[in-house]
């Protein structure tokens, strides 16, 4: 059966191969997109697309082995070319400096390829979703809200002491002070653990949220009333996700990569920051 597309959508399809973080500083735009039409993606990690899909900003999710993506490096597949086919536009979040990617999705029949490289250049002074929203045209958007029910979870205040990197990650000894400082004004402290967090030493009688998918962090992130970590994509997922963030940065410029939101407070310093001023951001909140 031939489907019939509206002339009045453009189908788009973006291909996202970022951490989580970055992509959730894209979704501003990906909202902005699916106002013009209905939107899909691919990318490496599923999971994460999968935030976007679950609030219904995006439709689907494809892997990019589903769809073939690695053809076009040598001789696009029917397959691939068949899936692109289907889109009026296609946004390619990745370098392509010989051109190749454009070249395969505009021989596979895609009238509107935009390709662009996944992180702003080293020299960008804004902030990274101003690097997203002036490539595709679009004045600057307003923070991303995700609107997860939490599900029955109740979180007092969450500690999230990893990253992706670990020299962005604060000294667990001050992350352990801070979480003692909070349970000594009674608070019920929890620290969320995935597998980029597994050589951590947390306080061996500390409470745990295991990590089962980015969407159920999510879930536990929107019955949390406080969250304290490093720039990581979990400290951006905690404040889309609207609870009060307190975000720590060193050695990554907060002017470009903090999370965005009205509950978010970033915490810096010449290095590191003290433990007194995390826990004077804390009682910002």
């Amino acid at each position: 059966m031939i489907v019939q597309r509206s002339s009045s959508k453009t189908r788009t399809l973006v291909i996202h191969t970022g951490g989580i973080g970055d992509f959730l500083l894209f979704c501003p735009c990906l909202k902005r997109l699916a106002e013009e039409g209905p939107v899909s993606l691919a990318g490496a990690d599923r999971d994460r697309l999968n935030l976007a899909v679950v609030c219904g900003i995006a439709e689907d999710a494809y892997l990019l082995d589903d769809i073939e993506f690695g053809s076009i490096f040598s001789t696009p597949t029917s397959r691939f070319e068949k899936f692109v086919a289907q889109f009026d536009r296609v946004v390619v979040w990745m370098t392509d400096d010989g051109g190749q990617i454009r070249r395969a999705l505009l021989s596979a029949g895609v009238s509107d390829v935009r390709v662009y490289a996944g992180l702003p250049p080293k020299d960008w002074q804004l902030h990274a979703g101003a690097y997203y929203s002036e490539s595709l045209g679009y004045k600057v958007l307003p923070p991303l809200v995700l609107p997860f029910e939490d599900d029955g979870f109740a979180h007092d205040a969450v500690i999230h002491a990893g990253s992706g990197s670990g020299r962005k990650n604060w000294p667990i000894e001050n992350f352990v002070a801070v979480a003692d400082a909070l349970e000594a004004r009674g608070r019920n402290v929890e620290w969320i653990l995935g597998p980029a967090e597994a050589g951590l030493e947390v306080p061996h009688a500390a409470r745990v949220i295991e990590v089962v998918s980015v969407v159920t962090l999510a879930r536990h992130l929107a019955g949390t009333a406080l969250y304290i970590g490093n720039d990581s994509g979990v400290t951006h997922l905690a404040a889309a996700c609207g609870c009060w963030t307190v975000a720590i940065f060193s050695v990554t410029e907060p002017e470009v990569w903090a999370p965005r939101g009205e509950r978010v407070s970033v915490v810096c310093g010449e290095a590191w920051p003290a433990v007194n001023q995390v826990i004077a951001a804390v009682d910002r909140t």
